[in-house]
């Protein structure tokens, strides 16, 4: 064996062993970074072997692990001393890699929300083919069963990928991209974008009216103050049209709107009476 194939296999040699003495002492460590830190009310921890168990404050979690909560239910997830993200109400989010670097999420359904420190590594949240990350910001992503995906930059600046002509937000700017859609990026408004085409108030004889109106793209909008309450998807373009069920008597029609972001508006518009009653007749008979 000449001495340069002897001198390249000592080098391959030492990396290798390096890699390995690594994994050793530290493996654990890196697979015990990211981790379970507060759990309230339903809240399930799937094993990327497939078990299920309820959410425990201080578990590990490793790639292909899955959190989900339920309805009410919320996790608190740390990665290193101070990066928090946390998993909202009703929604699934899969481990899909966990560096010294900082860890990679898939937002299948639901929100979550980011709280990332220096210190404690990078957060990347991967959504419908879209990826928002960053290593010192505070941001939120939401992902709706239609597909919908939203992002909110609360603090510094965030990556963005995936999305046409979007490569960054800033703090204080919302983007929302719904199937089939342009991109809608926009400064982040503390109330809802939320405009109503009213019926003529008055009386009427028709059981049901119709209304319409402007919102974000997938919102969900909710008439009540009729019969019973309905609930409307906003479209692509945030409009939306509802046909609401009247009850005899008055009817105070009221809007409300929430976006996958959690930004709520409500207005309030005149009443209708629905009067579908014969008027009476009063008769006299004399003998």
């Amino acid at each position: 064996m000449s001495r340069e194939v002897r001198a390249l296999f000592v080098v391959v040699l030492i990396f290798t062993l390096g890699a390995i003495g690594y994994r050793f002492l530290f493996g654990d460590d890196l697979a015990e970074r990211f981790r379970v830190v507060t759990v309230a009310g339903d809240v399930q921890h799937q094993h990327a072997g497939g078990a299920t168990e309820p959410a425990l404050a201080g578990a590990a979690l490793e790639t292909g692990d899955r959190i989900l909560s339920g309805n009410g239910g919320q996790a608190v997830l740390g990665l290193g001393a101070g990066t928090r993200v946390t998993v909202d109400s009703r929604s699934s989010v899969r481990v899909l890699g966990i560096t010294d670097d900082g860890v990679r999420l898939e937002l299948e359904e639901g929100r979550v929300k980011a709280t990332v420190r220096p210190s404690g590594g990078r957060v990347g949240v991967v959504s419908s083919g879209r990826q928002f990350g960053g290593d010192d910001a505070d941001f939120t992503v939401a992902r709706d069963a239609d597909g919908t995906v939203a992002a909110s930059a609360e603090r510094g600046a965030i990556e963005v990928s995936g999305v046409d002509g979007v490569v960054e937000l800033t703090a204080g700017e919302d983007l929302i991209v719904a199937p089939g859609g342009s991109p809608l990026r926009a400064p982040a408004a503390e109330s809802l974008l939320l405009q109503v085409a009213w019926p003529s108030a008055g009386r009427t004889r028709e059981r049901e009216v119709a209304m319409a109106g402007q919102t974000q793209p997938g919102a969900t909008v909710t008439v009540s103050g009729g019969a019973r309450p309905v609930v409307v998807k906003a479209g692509k373009d945030g409009q939306f049209s509802a046909r609401v069920p009247l009850a005899e008597g008055k009817n105070a029609l009221r809007v409300s709107a929430t976006s996958i972001l959690g930004r709520t508006a409500d207005v309030a518009a005149a009443e209708l009476v629905l009067d579908t009653k014969a008027p009476s007749v009063g008769v006299t008979l004399e003998f």
